[in-house]
């Protein structure tokens, strides 16, 4: 019987003699050689059931069984790890993490998710008072739905930071907002055009109003200084090592430009990025100022290949956000406009490209969240498919956060993989207020139609798209992709049709995201022969009530047999 208590039980080292109750072993192990590991009284999460040990040899997997019959394979020199109790599960995948993003703005001017004008305006005056005068304040992450019509312009940050240009992101990390100071360094006025891709809003007399959208934010992102090496080093490492407390041993990168290549590479040739990392190099059409930049990155991936960082992925934007920015590209309007959003690349551009890095093996993952922007990747698949074959890299739509129930089925047909983005919940007003407000009720009823992609079959993950969420936390997302409600319960619940199992959503977590990285034979389970990558918790998540999910703890996370993370 499982041990349910929330006592944290202590990991005891144990040397060879220990007597443990005889059972069948499940997996034997080869003869040659003796393990530098073994887990005994513990409750494995394996393919074919629970088990109660597990031994390692040379970082990979090399039994499973009963503790009585594994402990014929210890021999000096072993560490035996007592775990009473305690559960391992194979190692996490986040399929779509900003960490750059995240590292920097520990130091940055944050506020909380959804703050309130009086919130934002305490914050920004605090950082300006730390500030020196002309000292750039960076940061977020403001949600557009705490202000009412005209109230977010220049001068509402003019007034609270009189003597230095303001830069603050919308929480969806799509929008920026400015104030005078930070429009003048920019040279942006009412003759700037909208750049190709973005939009700068203006008031009803054509003057900027400070909130650049899109593409646009680059206009300003281009005259701040940007952070030393060494900034950056620390803001990757800082939050590598967030996602192993949380149990994730493989992540996605989602969007890699350039000053993220070179410490990437060089920090996991270091060690000092312990997980298994896929890079997404972000490409830019031709006509954009970064197209270029982004065409020689892409060809000069190989020269920051690690064995445990894998630059081999191209990321696409379709589409902005469906928020109240109204950049999501929709297939109907949004509520009470004719608007339906924007559309970033032309089709026959974007299926050129596509067919291209198809043709040589690059992976590509799509930003689209709205329904005209999956619609139109899907299409670009299908071509390059028409145009070079089945057989290539399993692409992948993400975000999804809003489908056709037409284009669901065609996932199957293009050999294309979905990645959904349930973090984004009820902690943040983004969509329980400010989607919900953009698009309608009705649209809501299918709000990232998870339940529906799964059960055609198709390959399906999901990515928190940290630091777009305050949290990188998987279990949050197990939680509500279960209940579709707040963690912890509520009243109300967003989709509930498309709920889905927690056996479910630990696949989309493992298994499936192993499988979308490409690196599926070696982790992703936990059987013989795979590498030994996972993590323990101090209770069993099968075992505790589902709306306490989202406070589970991680007591230790192993890559390759090694300790990477402890929570002691």
């Amino acid at each position: 019987m499982r041990d349910t208590s929330h006592t944290r039980p202590s990991v005891r080292r144990m040397l060879v003699g220990v007597s443990w109750f005889c059972a069948a072993l499940t997996h034997a192990a080869p003869e040659d050689g003796g393990l530098d590991l073994l887990l005994v009284n513990a409750q494995v999460y394996t393919p074919d059931g629970w088990m109660q040990a597990m031994a390692v040899r040379d970082g990979l997997i090399v039994a499973l069984g009963s503790n009585a019959a594994v402990e014929k394979l210890v021999e000096h020199g072993t560490e035996v790890l007592d775990l009473k109790q305690q559960a391992v599960f194979p190692g996490l995948h986040d399929s779509h993490v900003h960490p750059m993003f995240a590292g920097l703005e520990q130091n940055s001017c944050g506020f909380p998710a959804g703050a309130s004008r009086q919130i934002i305006t305490a914050a920004v005056a605090e950082c300006a008072n730390r500030a020196q005068a002309g000292e750039w304040i960076v940061g977020g992450n403001w949600v557009g739905a705490v202000f009412g019509e005209g109230e977010q312009n220049s001068t509402f940050l003019d007034a609270v930071a009189p003597d230095n240009p303001v830069a603050l992101t919308d929480e969806a990390h799509h929008s920026l907002w400015v104030n005078s100071r930070a429009l003048l360094l920019a040279g942006i006025s009412a003759d700037t055009p909208d750049p190709q891709g973005g939009r700068i809003d203006r008031d009803a007399q054509g003057e900027p109003t400070g909130v650049l959208r899109e593409s646009a934010e680059r206009l300003v992102r281009a005259v701040i200084p940007a952070p030393s090496l060494n900034v950056r080093r620390q803001a990757l490492v800082w939050a590598s090592q967030e996602m192993l407390s949380y149990g994730i041993t493989s992540y996605t990168v989602a969007s890699v430009r350039r000053g993220d290549l070179e410490p990437l590479s060089a920090l996991s040739a270091e060690g000092l990025i312990r997980q298994r990392v896929r890079g997404c190099i972000v490409w830019s059409p031709p006509g954009n100022e970064l197209s270029a930049l982004s065409e020689q990155l892409i060809e000069k991936r190989h020269r920051y290949a690690q064995p445990r960082f894998r630059p081999d992925c191209v990321k696409i934007f379709m589409d902005g956000v469906p928020t109240e920015s109204h950049t999501g590209a929709m297939l109907q309007p949004y509520e009470g406009t004719a608007e339906r959003g924007m559309l970033l690349i032309p089709q026959a551009v974007l299926e050129e490209a596509v067919a291209r890095f198809d043709r040589q093996g690059l992976h590509i993952k799509f930003h689209a969240a709205g329904d005209g922007a999956v619609r139109a990747a899907i299409d670009a698949v299908a071509a390059a498919r028409a145009r070079n074959g089945f057989g290539g890299p399993i692409h992948h739509v993400g975000h999804s956060t809003f489908v056709d129930s037409a284009d669901i089925p065609r996932a199957i047909t293009a050999q294309l993989g979905w990645e959904f983005s349930p973090y984004i919940w009820y902690p943040t007003p983004m969509a329980a207020v400010d989607v919900r407000r953009a698009v309608g009720d009705e649209r809501m009823r299918r709000w990232v139609p998870i339940r529906d992609a799964i059960d055609t079959g198709a390959l399906v993950v999901v990515g928190s798209d940290w630091s777009v969420v305050p949290s990188v936390n998987p279990w949050l997302a197990m939680e509500t992709l279960v209940t579709r409600q707040m963690p912890g319960g509520s009243e109300r619940a967003l989709g509930e049709n498309q709920r889905i199992t927690l056996r479910e959503a630990f696949e989309l977590f493992t298994g499936n995201g192993a499988r979308m990285m490409g690196h599926r034979n070696e982790v992703g389970s936990l059987e013989p022969g795979m590498r030994a990558d996972f993590f323990v918790t101090r209770t069993n998540p099968f075992d505790v009530p589902i709306t306490s999910l989202h406070e589970m703890r991680i007591t230790s996370t192993w890559i390759d047999g090694e300790q990477v993370y402890s929570a002691q």
